[in-house]
């Protein structure tokens, strides 16, 4: 079996047949993702001009596209790229790729710090989120920090095709005390790994086998490690007053509230996601 010709319209059926163990609808989903990443065209455009030409060399892409898309490899990585909060970013598989979950995330920062002067990102993986956010808040400094050098390499890169200025600098929370930190942050905001060893049973194999295990899982018997430095973390270089904003893992919005009760002078606000999921704290540091 072969594509016959250059039309788009031979690309699709072609695409479609050769993915047809795949659930229908998760394949139509795939050649649309595809289509919009390496051709530019919309949905609207797979319909009206069905008949485009399109290039041997972009034939050839969906051909190695089909090839990993039979291996499991999620589509984000096959396409090199995906879109988050109106930004199209650049995805490999040194970095997760980012969660409808944490735009609500960024949408919460957005519309709640306009008038702040200092944001740092912790674990920023690709820079969704600083970059998310510096698109909104122009005049917000903002910073963000990881502890992988692939992952810092994909930020920057997002970054400058973005035309955003973000700083990006190697760092480890768990082992924060031994870095010298810029002063003035007045909102700190992370999306740590969080997920516990134990939940693997439950995932999708195409996470299990191409995600970055470091950006997602947690010991069973320490799942809150992660909350536990970026508290301390927080108590000694946020800004007062200063937010903190995290993105939690359902099962333990009581749990990290908790980890806030012997912090002096703060309040702690949590907040469901769009599935009715407990998702998000914010945790304002009074003067």
């Amino acid at each position: 079996m072969k594509v016959p010709n250059n039309k788009l319209s031979s690309l699709k059926s072609y695409f479609f047949e050769s993915l047809e163990s795949i659930n229908r609808e998760e394949v139509k989903r795939y050649f649309s993702f595809l289509c919009n990443a390496w051709l530019g065209l919309s949905k609207t455009d797979l319909i009206i001009n069905p008949d485009r030409e399109i290039s041997e060399s972009e034939i050839l892409k969906f051909l190695y596209g089909i090839k990993d898309l039979k291996k499991n490899r999620p589509i984000q990585y096959v396409a090199g790229k995906t879109w988050f909060y109106g930004l199209e970013l650049k995805v490999d598989e040194g970095v997760l790729i980012p969660r409808p979950e944490t735009e609500e995330l960024v949408d919460w920062i957005v519309r709640d710090c306009r008038e702040s002067k200092k944001l740092l990102d912790i674990g920023t993986g690709s820079g969704c989120i600083p970059l998310s956010v510096k698109s909104k808040l122009e005049n917000l400094e903002v910073f963000g920090y990881d502890f992988s050098k692939q992952a810092l390499e994909t930020a920057e890169a997002n970054a400058n095709s973005l035309g955003l200025v973000v700083n990006f600098e190697e760092f480890d929370i768990l082992n924060w005390k031994s870095y010298v930190s810029p002063d003035g942050f007045d909102v700190i905001v992370s999306n740590p790994p969080y997920i516990p060893e134990s939940d693997k049973a439950l995932m999708h194999e195409n996470v299990l086998e191409y995600e970055p295990e470091m950006a997602l899982f947690v010991p069973n018997e320490n799942p809150l490690v992660f909350y536990k430095s970026i508290v301390d973390y927080a108590v000694f270089n946020l800004a007062r007053p200063g937010k903190l904003f995290l993105e939690i893992h359902e099962s333990f919005g009581g749990e990290v509230i908790q980890l806030f009760n012997d912090v002096k002078n703060c309040s702690v606000e949590l907040r469901k996601d769009l599935q009715g999921k407990d998702r998000m704290i914010k945790v304002l540091f009074h003067r």
